[in-house]
């Protein structure tokens, strides 16, 4: 594949074992100069410390944290430095919404935003940081997304157009969250992340599927029926063909043209592996 620009992933990626999503991070940042930004967590000294372990064992030069926790932190010397600097971005995992709220008005995510568009920074997201990607994300709602105003969105960080973007998602069956924010009609496609599972975008907006798990595609651009501007707070949704699809490991996909782009021949000449899937095909 051609250059790597955003890496999205489900969340819960492996830390201690294989590293398999974690190495292909390290490989887009040619091992060097990784810089950690674990706002969205809880425990972010943890998550340093978890972060920091694995690229080690992955022989990152240089990795770098930035401990911002309030919006007057972001703009410090030496977190701008850190971000001039940088080959890759990683937001962790956690509060989508802190994570935005922290950011987002700074001259760090200008930065960070510039040199993205720039195509000389890759960015990665794991968990919240891979659904605050989103130029429309969405939130809450878990196990209650057939239900009308039980998911949430906000502006996101606008790496990435025209989808949305969730995570844990078979994990924590979140077909519904996502559904509702097509029915909502702020985007027509979506993307669903499980855990320990990634999608490489490269700058011609083209992916391919590392990890365990599976990566879900919704397209409502042919939907015939959606009642969701229709019905009341906290009543059922109806919706109807809405089409969804299923990649797994080594799978590819062009966004831009929303199609599976590995060879049929390759797909049915696999050799079933317990640690290579067989790459699904989008339906």
């Amino acid at each position: 594949m051609d250059r790597i620009k955003l890496v999205l992933i489900g969340g819960a990626e492996d830390k201690t074992d294989r590293l398999e999503v974690l190495s292909k991070v390290a490989a887009c940042a040619n091992y060097k100069n990784i810089v950690l930004i674990p706002t969205a967590s809880q425990y972010p000294q943890e998550a340093e410390s978890h972060y920091r372990d694995a690229f080690r064992k992955l022989n990152v030069e240089n990795f770098v944290c930035l401990d911002i926790r309030y919006e007057d932190e972001c703009d410090k010397e030496e977190h701008l430095n850190a971000i001039h600097q940088a080959n890759l971005v990683f937001f962790s995992g956690g509060d989508q919404v802190k994570l935005v709220n922290t950011l987002k008005n700074s001259q760090l995510y200008q930065l960070i935003l510039k040199r993205y568009k720039d195509l000389n920074l890759t960015i990665a997201g794991t968990s919240a940081g891979a659904a605050a990607a989103s130029e429309n994300m969405l939130f809450d709602g878990d196990y209650q997304g057939f239900i009308k105003g039980r998911v949430h969105h906000m502006s996101g960080f606008g790496f990435i157009d025209n989808v949305v973007v969730d995570t844990h998602f078979l994990n924590r069956e979140r077909i519904p969250r996502l559904m509702q924010m097509l029915a909502l009609g702020l985007e027509t496609k979506a993307i669903g992340l499980d855990e320990d599972t990634g999608i490489f975008i490269d700058i011609h907006n083209r992916f391919e599927v590392h990890g365990s798990g599976m990566v879900t595609l919704l397209n409502a651009e042919e939907m015939t029926y959606n009642d969701y501007h229709e019905i009341n707070e906290n009543q059922t949704i109806n919706v109807n063909n809405i089409k969804i699809g299923f990649l797994s490991r080594g799978s590819k996909f062009d966004l831009n043209h929303w199609c599976v782009t590995t060879p049929q021949s390759s797909v049915l000449n696999h050799i079933y592996d317990p640690y290579v899937i067989t790459p699904g095909a989008y339906i």
